[in-house]
């Protein structure tokens, strides 16, 4: 069977996060470009970049002072200070508050904007990552927070329009811990899929080897790597400056990893792009084999739709 691999990597810009229709429409758009003139009767899978709903949590319907800030804190401090009722009441006695804050307004966007954008797409889609604590519904609850908590959290949605996961970053970096988020669970990564079991290891997580290792003895044959890199492409390598970040990353990246695993076949990884705030962010998106890349973005900067057609095992398709 074949299957289509597509990693959306896309540069960050303000107006289509300062709405929710804006966002619905942004997301809708690069979902059907991203599936544009694929065979209708093949099955697809769509990758979004980590940290890809962040700038919601800031900028979604937000005062054009909170926009303009300086720093992430100081735009956070800005929306608590407008907010400080509500935020009392929320009993989170951290600076975490800031996340539950906007959770019950931000959460509901991102959510409903992947479930229309798979519909549409007709595909599997990745639906890159948002901070947030775990949200639920229920009906004499609605929506609400599982715990005080905090993770960067990614959505993998169905074809249908259903989540089948909300998966947690494990293995934070230093700009994640700053940020007050909390490190999620391992063993909710493998998503089982009508494709068979997929994994979604979020950015740092997929240059672990004990979450690949679940992964394949999970039976994924493919895992996807939401990705956020905070440094210059081609720029020193944060952990030694006598590397490059960029070719650090393609020599230890997933054309590595993949290699001699008993199921998993293909990498997906798509990457954001641009300035939020303090943070820059760059890299080139890429699909993956054992080895190396199938295909590869050709720049570190801007959008790019990145696709490969693969033949999925057939002992690996559900049906």
């Amino acid at each position: 069977m074949r299957i289509h691999l597509v990693a959306v990597q896309t540069e960050l810009h303000l107006l289509p996060y300062t709405s929710t229709e804006g966002f619905r429409e942004y997301v809708l758009g690069l979902a059907q470009t991203a599936v544009r003139g694929l065979p209708e009767n093949e099955p697809r899978i769509v990758a979004f970049p980590e940290a890809f709903a962040l700038p919601l949590l800031f900028w979604l319907d937000t005062p054009r002072a909170v926009r303009e800030a300086k720093t992430s804190l100081q735009a956070a401090l800005l929306l608590i200070r407008e907010n400080w009722r509500a935020a009392l009441e929320l009993g989170v006695l951290s600076p975490a508050a800031f996340y539950h804050l906007r959770a019950r307004k931000v959460w509901p966007v991102y959510e409903q904007a992947f479930r229309e954008a798979a519909q549409a797409a007709g595909a599997y889609v990745v639906a890159g990552s948002i901070f947030s604590p775990f949200m639920d519904w229920e009906p004499a609850q609605r929506l609400h927070p599982q715990g005080q908590a905090v993770y960067n959290l990614s959505l993998v949605i169905s074809p249908q329009g259903t989540v089948l996961g909300r998966v947690p970053k494990v293995n934070l970096t230093a700009h994640e811990r700053m940020a007050f988020l909390s490190r999620g669970q391992a063993g909710r990564q493998t998503i089982q899929t009508r494709l068979g079991p997929i994994a979604n290891l979020i950015c740092l997580d997929a240059f672990h080897e004990s979450l690949l290792e679940q992964a394949d003895a999970a039976g994924a044959w493919l895992v996807v790597q939401p990705s956020a890199n905070a440094a210059r492409w081609d720029g020193p390598w944060s952990a030694d400056r006598s590397q490059i970040e960029g070719e650090v990353w393609l020599r230890e990246g997933l054309g590595k990893k993949l290699q001699n695993r008993e199921h998993l076949r293909y990498g997906l990884n798509p990457m954001f792009n641009g300035h939020l705030y303090d943070l820059y962010f760059e890299g080139k998106s890429g699909v993956y084999q054992a080895g190396g890349p199938l295909a590869q973005a050709d720049r570190a900067a801007g959008d790019a739709f990145v696709r490969a057609i693969v033949e999925l095992p057939r002992a690996h398709a559900m049906g």
